[in-house]
Formats: structure tokens, C-alpha cells, sequence
């Protein structure tokens, strides 16, 4: 994300993050700089309407940067998640000038209706994650956080079921992120299914550690199962849907 556009949407409301230590994976893969807005009660209209017109101001001057923005579909009050993706931290030391002239709009148009922001950023793990891009409008997230003594142990399990199933020609259905920066209250890691629409999600589908079972046996299954959950402090799961009108996809 350019720099000048994340002051530009979100100034005087960014909360600090900071860096967690995370070991490299042998393949990195992008990373994506993400931004919670909990908008005022009876704001979201107004804060749409906003975006909106900071859309039209940025594509006017030709800019480059595209995003995605997403409402969080269960728990307290409305929550739009912005993402963009970013090929390297280099990125961040970037500005962008076609943004420039639209930033009174954010912060006439945008900013009074914005309650909180709080931003991170989280990294694609190539090797368990799906590999062709997303298309759907509806993800559901599924976030975990590691304890400290076993946690270590959550990305081993993780990486042996991926293999499990790949070998035997499963599919990988999801995108696995590491988190880059955190709070006390972060994850360390999350994964994202996604689904064409809501419709979608009333398909039925096999169950990780159902199909670990078919394919290695349930000495295995429950081997894996026990080491998973023993390296887990909590789990939580969200429900996001894209709205088109206020994104500007890269494809």
C-alpha cells in the first residue's frame, strides 16, 4: 500500500503496531497491509458515500493502487476490513502523488465517521496455501493464536496435513498468513476459505481432519489433532463479504 494513501484514508486514526518476530519461510510470499474501520453507529452510509467519492477522485488522477474492502458480517457493530497487497516492505517507502489532491476528501468525507482503525500485516505462506487467485465475494477467516510453550508446533502440524493431502491429490482449499505485526490481542496466524457467495457456503465439504483420517489413517488423524490443539491458546472465526462498489480490485 502506498504510503500517502494510507495517511490520506486514515489519518489521526492508525493505532501503532508492533514488529513480532517471525522466522522466513523458505518461500516468501506478498504481503498484505490490512486496515480495521469500526465506523460509528449510524455512520456506515456516510462512510460509504465517502469512500466513494475518494474512488472516483483517485481514478481520476490515474493512480495506481487497487484494494479490496470487506464487511465483517458477525460480531459487534460494522466492521470494514480495507487489504492491499504488497510485493515487499520496500513498498511501504513508496508515495503515491495521484492521491495527493483527494485527501481533504478522506479526511472531510471519511475520517468523522470512522470510530477506530487498526492496521496490520499479515504474509501469504505459499507452500500450505492455495496457489490460483481468489474470485468469490464471501471469505470466512479463521484465526488462531498460539500458546508459549507449544505454538511452535502449529505451522509443523499445519505444513504435514497440507503434504497428507496433497499427496494423495486434494486440493488445497485455503491461504495461510502468518501475521508480520501484532498486538497482545493478535493472532499469529489465519486462514482464509473463500466461497462464490453465500449460497456456496451451504455446499458441503469435507472436513480437514476427516479427510487426514481417509487418507493416513485415525492413528494419524488423532496423532495430528492432539499436536494442533495442544500448540493452541484460542481460535475465533469471522465471516467477510466484498463490497464491489467501494473496491477497486486488481483484476
Amino acid at each position: 500500500m502506498k504510503t500517502s494513501i494510507i495517511t490520506s484514508l486514515v489519518i489521526g486514526f492508525l493505532a501503532a503496531v508492533s514488529m513480532a518476530t517471525i522466522a522466513q519461510e523458505a518461500v516468501l510470499g506478498p504481503l498484505s497491509n490490512v486496515t480495521e474501520f469500526t465506523i460509528k453507529p449510524g455512520h456506515q452510509m456516510q462512510f460509504r458515500e465517502g469512500i466513494k467519492a475518494w474512488k472516483a477522485c483517485y481514478e481520476e488522477n490515474n493512480g495506481p493502487w487497487t484494494w479490496n474492502l470487506w464487511q465483517k458480517q458477525n460480531g459487534e457493530g460494522t466492521v470494514y476490513v480495507l487489504a492491499s497487497t504488497m510485493a515487499n516492505w520496500a513498498e511501504m517507502d513508496a508515495t503515491d502523488e495521484s492521491g495527493k489532491d483527494c485527501q481533504l476528501l478522506a479526511i472531510n468525507m471519511i475520517n468523522p465517521h470512522i470510530e477506530k482503525a487498526v492496521s496490520h500485516v499479515h504474509r501469504l505462506m505459499p507452500d500450505i496455501s492455495n496457489s490460483n487467485p481468489f474470485e468469490g465475494e464471501v471469505i470466512r477467516v479463521q484465526f488462531f493464536k498460539t500458546n508459549s510453550s507449544q505454538g511452535y508446533q502449529m505451522m509443523e502440524v499445519v505444513k504435514e496435513v497440507e503434504s497428507i493431502r496433497r499427496e494423495a491429490g486434494v486440493s488445497i482449499p485455503g491461504y495461510w498468513y502468518s501475521w508480520q505485526t501484532s498486538d497482545p490481542d493478535s493472532p499469529d496466524y489465519h486462514v482464509v476459505s473463500g466461497y462464490q457467495d453465500f449460497a456456496a457456503m451451504d455446499t458441503p465439504q469435507e472436513g480437514v481432519w476427516e479427510s487426514v483420517e481417509k487418507l493416513a489413517g485415525k492413528a494419524k488423524r488423532e496423532e495430528l489433532q492432539t499436536k494442533f490443539r495442544s500448540s493452541m491458546e484460542s481460535s475465533w472465526t469471522s465471516i467477510y463479504k466484498l463490497d464491489k462498489e467501494i473496491s477497486r480490485p486488481a483484476n
